[in-house]
């Protein structure tokens, strides 16, 4: 729920640039960017669901999963 707490906030300071905008449009505009927010939140849900559930069957232990990360992890750097 983090995720969706920061982009709310960051939506809102978006938004006050709006302020010439017709405070009906601004309301359906705010009620719009609401609604994707729940919908985008659920889905990284499902995918975090998805994927411990994936990690789950496939690995006995936490400790097993931390050693294949570290076996497979592959670290690129942008300079």
């Amino acid at each position: 729920m983090r995720n969706y707490r920061e982009g709310k906030n960051i939506i809102k300071k978006d938004t006050l640039g709006l302020s010439f905008v017709q405070k009906d449009l601004k309301k359906e505009i705010d009620r719009d960017i609401e609604e994707c927010l729940k919908r985008q939140q659920k889905e990284i849900d499902s995918i975090v669901d998805d994927l411990y559930n994936i990690a789950k069957s496939r690995f006995q232990s936490i400790s097993e999963f931390q050693i294949f990360v570290l076996k497979n992890i592959k670290i690129e750097s942008a300079f």
